[in-house]
């Protein structure tokens, strides 16, 4: 008869970033703490901002990218639609005339596996840079 060890869940009580960190390290993921308190943990593509919001019992994942100036509006909302119509993963938000925002919430109410976490990071991480090849073809991305 083989045992199996029931997973590691973390307690609501135990999602706090340095926590958090030392998930992503053991998960071989490059990830750092900044002066604001907000944890950044490098992907195979683009950094990941990772913040608890207590309240909603939500992790959130963000990453930014930049965005020409020079670009019409219209051409930037459009592209923006366009990936939030085609990716379930993500949302996508023109958050300044050169900023392109990606975001994504896990929550964590009642408890969370750290694999849940890990794995969900690694998929934004995959998807986001995926839209946005596959999504400007008005090359609108700085």
């Amino acid at each position: 008869m083989t045992v199996v060890a029931a997973p590691e869940v973390l307690e609501e009580s135990e999602v706090t970033i340095p926590r958090l960190t030392q998930i992503f390290k053991s998960a071989f993921f490059k990830a750092t703490v900044d002066g604001d308190g907000d944890l950044m943990v490098q992907t195979a593509g683009p950094k990941v901002w990772v913040k608890i919001e207590e309240k909603r019992k939500l992790l959130s994942f963000t990453s930014l990218y930049g965005l020409k100036e020079s670009a019409a509006e219209k051409l930037k909302l459009d592209l923006v639609n366009k990936m939030n119509d085609q990716v379930i993963l993500a949302r996508f938000s023109v958050a300044r005339p050169d900023l392109l925002l990606a975001d994504y919430f896990l929550p964590y109410e009642e408890g969370i596996l750290p694999f849940q976490i890990v794995s969900a990071v690694r998929l934004f991480g995959q998807i986001v840079p995926g839209a946005i090849r596959a999504s400007d073809e008005h090359g609108v991305m700085a």
